[in-house]
């Protein structure tokens, strides 16, 4: 008898099998096939109506779904049968390992009679006999949730891999000729490789066929990709089978050519290969590339080091020397060569993943590295067209920005595990801060549209956990780069690019900042900026030296940032006019907001609101006020641009009214607010442009009490529309325009001032003063906070 003490697992295998056999019987009744043994492991292959009996064929057709149903039912029920006593017998199997091994060491002992040596042996023997019963018990959990989870194509795979379902496993896809079922291995890598081979370097027929009608190939290999996205977004991993499979197919087409090996020269060959059709072509290349981009995430099962050897290659930037170090024109082909070389490839291979669909995104080293790789060379000279152009660099960025974590990595310098990642060496010293800058001060043909992937993500579904990126990770990564634009010589080089735009007008603005260069980077940055408007309206710290530090704050759960990085970043969009023109519109909306509900407030009364509107109303003036400045000093006016925005946003109000349903209350206060800030002067360029207009001064702030008031007082807003004063917004809802002579009454001035009389000292809707002190409060403690960002200097 053993010394070893172990758990005795209670599951009789012999029931188990006897149980397995009737639902292998009972799938052969319902096949029609009763008599017939193994329907389950050993399936006729092919279509459907092929599993079936010939006695049960037109029954089975006519009722389709309830006999596949019926049969997958069976099937899973044995697979799952199989596998419980396929377990059990690993176990029993196990422990009788263990027995043996208990034996042998008590046999070997050399000191039989020293009791604590016998025990320390028995123990750690039955150490291993208690991780043993656990690992059942795991395993058994497994199966009891596939179990309760029925046939699904998830479950009839994983028991396909464990052989559960036979040879091949594809008892299930033959039942539903549903591709979600088919159970893939290397063997059917190799398989349509050969086909990808034949039809592509000999223009075979029946490769030809198979791959443009046969589901078995590119749409299993697409299917396959499928399953990766989901694994991606349920943070699960690929079968083993599935990476065979991704990795079996790059190695056979890497070794197609012998004399030229590689899966890059293979896809050279496709691209220029006569034999086949551009739709083909197109096919091919799209999952393939669908593809790598699965292989390469390590989260899935994937990784960089799965990938085909010439792939990772071209990644190793070689030493190129400074191009102005070349000491003589004979050594400038030699240069010319080894870029050629590298960029030929590294071309070839940013055609291939352009050919990824918009929703693929691949692993987190090979997308930071791909990254890295443009970083490392984007600024290399060279000189022969489309080896690689400024296309193929961007394209490689819009591929790599697609995986957060990687953009994460180029923002803060590390992992979301906070580990820091190291580039590839050959990248050289690569820092966020220089990432960013060579990227950001680029002159990009999409006008910055694939860097802005780099921080798209930021500003999207806050306060919710979308695969593994929380709000701590997006206020992180805000702050980091934040934090780079505090610092002064990082800032000089956003806002002083080296490159010149010519506008539409056909002037030419020298030396300009990455949002004037790259609109759709300044486009990007505006939709953080609108996500974020309550941290980019934040008062404390306004106007005062290092008021506020830059970072994310663990006990509050928000993001601090300092004065100067939200000016600076806010003039960074102002350098586009489409971007300055939709924040500010958004802006001039969320203080026409505020002003309505301080109007129609009936509870205790609170400037907080107030104040916060005021302070990004004034932050976002300042910057176009900066701006307009720095294009003043080179052509006319400091005041154009500026103004020319606030029109822009002004035409976007009266666009979000009728669109959005904005009431008409909200849309008259946030035109008289740009109206009345924006009523700029033509200065001088050297001049200082002043950004807060007098609010509280005779009839706009009249006009602006009226209305305001009227929207708190149902009874006063009927008794001004019998007057003609007040007017439907597209709602249908009444408001007072706030300036007079929109009113549909004569001598509108006044009227304007025989209203505001009876208005004036009446009490406000919070029952805490009058009217006029309620509305002069108001303008005097948004205009006050508004004014602290003249006092904030980033340039």
């Amino acid at each position: 008898m053993s010394a070893l003490s172990y758990t005795e697992c209670e599951i009789d295998r012999g029931v188990v099998a006897s149980a397995r056999s009737t639902f292998e019987e009972l799938h052969a009744t319902i096949s029609g096939r009763s008599g017939e043994y193994n329907t389950i492991t050993q399936p006729v292959k092919g279509e459907f109506s092929d599993q079936i009996g010939q006695g049960l064929s037109d029954a089975a057709e006519a009722n389709h779904s309830a006999w596949s149903s019926s049969m997958m039912a069976c099937i899973h029920a044995y697979g799952v049968l199989d596998k419980i006593s396929t377990d059990v017998q690993w176990y029993e199997d196990r422990i009788e390992e263990i027995k043996g091994n208990l034996s042998t060491a008590l046999g070997n002992n050399a000191e039989p009679d020293n009791l604590n040596i016998v025990q320390q042996i028995v123990d750690s023997h039955n150490l291993e006999a208690e991780r043993a019963w656990r690992d059942l018990e795991t395993r058994c959990d497994e199966t009891e949730e596939r179990l309760r989870g029925g046939p699904t194509p998830e479950n009839i795979r994983a028991l396909a891999e464990g052989g559960h379902l036979g040879e091949d496993g594809l008892v299930g896809f033959y039942t539903t000729n549903d591709l979600n079922y088919f159970y893939v291995d290397e063997d059917n890598a190799e398989e349509i490789a050969s086909h990808i081979r034949d039809a592509v370097l000999s223009g075979d027929r029946a490769s030809i066929e198979k791959l443009e009608e046969n589901p078995e190939f590119l749409a299993l290999i697409g299917n396959v990709v499928a399953r990766g996205q989901t694994a991606q977004q349920n943070g699960d991993q690929l079968m083993d089978g599935e990476i065979e499979f991704l990795e079996t197919l790059f190695g056979d087409l890497s070794a197609v050519d012998s004399d030229d090996p590689g899966f890059l020269a293979f896809m050279d060959q496709v691209n220029s290969s006569e034999h086949i059709s551009d739709s083909l072509r197109g096919d091919i290349s799209r999952n393939l590339a669908n593809s790598m981009l699965v292989l390469s995430d390590e989260n899935i099962g994937g990784g960089m080091d799965r990938l085909p050897q010439d792939v990772v290659d071209v990644l190793d930037v070689p030493d190129f020397p400074d191009v102005n170090t070349l000491h003589h024109d004979s050594e400038l082909p030699g240069f010319m060569d080894a870029y050629s070389d590298w960029g030929k490839p590294f071309t070839t291979l940013s055609n291939f993943l352009d050919s990824a669909g918009p929703g693929m995104q691949g692993g987190t080293e090979f997308s930071t590295t791909l990254m890295g790789t443009v970083a490392a060379t984007l600024d290399v000279p060279y000189f022969a067209a489309g080896e690689p152009g400024d296309e193929h660099f961007q394209n490689v960025i819009d591929v790599a920005s697609r995986n957060d974590e990687a953009n994460y990595i180029i923002l803060t310098g590390e992992d979301f595990e906070g580990n820091e990642f190291q580039h590839h060496e050959s990248h050289g010293d690569l820092t966020p801060e220089k990432i960013l800058e060579t990227f950001y001060t680029h002159n990009w043909p999409d006008d910055g549209a694939a860097v802005s992937g780099i921080t798209d993500w930021i500003g999207q579904s806050r306060g919710v956990d979308v695969g593994g990126v929380t709000d701590e990770i997006r206020g992180t990564a805000l702050a980091s780069l934040m934090g780079m634009l505090d610092d002064e010589d990082f800032r000089n080089g956003i806002f002083g690019t080296g490159h010149s735009v010519e506008d539409e007008e056909g002037l030419t603005w020298m030396d300009v900042s990455a949002g004037h260069l790259n609109g759709e980077l300044a486009e990007g940055f505006g939709d953080i900026f609108l996500a974020y408007m309550d941290e980019f309206a934040e008062t404390d710290g306004v106007g005062e030296e290092g008021g506020v530090t830059t970072g994310w704050n663990s006990d509050l759960g928000t993001v601090e940032l300092s004065p100067e990085s939200r000016l600076a970043f806010t003039q960074i969009i102002a350098g586009d006019p489409d971007a300055a023109a939709r924040i500010y519109e958004a802006v001039l909306v969320n203080t026409g907001e505020t002003m309505a509900e301080y109007a129609s407030n009936t509870g205790e009364r609170s400037h907080i609101p107030t104040v916060l509107a005021g302070s990004l109303q004034g932050l976002v003036e300042e910057a176009l006020a900066n701006e307009s400045i720095t294009r003043g000093l080179q052509h006319g006016e400091a005041a154009d641009y500026q103004n020319k925005v606030n029109g822009a946003a002004i035409d976007l109000i009266g666009g979000a009214a009728g669109d959005a349903q904005v009431p008409g209350i909200v849309v008259e206060i946030a035109k008289f607010a740009a109206k009345e800030a924006l009523e700029i002067p033509r200065h001088e360029a050297e001049q200082n442009v002043e950004t807060l207009g007098d609010w509280a001064t005779n009839e706009r702030m009249q006009g602006f009490a009226i209305s305001a008031l009227a929207h708190g007082d149902p009874e006063l807003m009927d008794r001004l529309a019998e007057l003609g004063i007040a007017q439907e917004d597209p709602n249908g809802d009444l408001y007072v325009p706030v300036d007079h002579s929109e009113w549909d009454v004569q001598t509108s001035a006044g009227v304007l001032a025989t209203e505001f009389d009876r208005v004036d000292e009446l009490e406000w809707t919070d029952s805490e003063g009058t009217t006029a002190n309620a509305v002069h409060n108001f303008l005097n403690s948004f205009g006050d906070n508004g004014s602290k960002w003249e006092d904030v200097s980033i340039r």
